[in-house]
């Protein structure tokens, strides 16, 4: 697993806080997802980010995060109807709405040019937004 190195660190998309001792490291099987740089990258605005699969439809406004999961910094919104470029999908956090539970969280980049994180649950397609299993971040 990559760690990330701090001269690659810049300003997060507000430029306030530095990921500097944010992250932390892979832990044991069943642990809360590891918060790596591929996930830190997701806050950087970032012409060269993540590579883009495509784009997908949210179908309900849903939070924007960070992480991959509930209690990540919001980054903001998702608006149902809009498309947005999308990279990847990772395990994270399970979520249930909407009358489904799904642990598929995908890094998508929001109207503002920030990557960050949202259920697929809120996407449409099937249980990873129509992305293919080689498509894992």
């Amino acid at each position: 697993m990559r760690t990330l190195q701090s001269a690659t660190v810049a300003a997060l998309a507000t430029g306030a806080l530095a990921l500097t001792g944010v992250l932390g490291t892979a832990g044991a099987a069943g642990a809360a997802p590891a918060k790596t740089a591929d996930t830190a990258r997701a806050a950087f605005s970032d012409p060269t980010g993540p590579p883009v699969y495509g784009s997908r439809k949210v179908w309900k406004t849903v939070n924007h995060r960070l992480y991959a999961d509930g209690d990540s910094r919001l980054l903001g919104k998702l608006y149902a109807g809009v498309y947005y470029s999308v990279s990847c999908w990772k395990y994270g956090e399970s979520v249930t709405a909407e009358g489904t539970t799904n642990n598929v969280w995908i890094l998508a980049r929001n109207g503002s040019g920030v990557w960050g994180y949202s259920s697929a649950i809120y996407f449409s397609g099937d249980k990873y937004a129509n992305l293919p299993s080689t498509a894992k971040c």
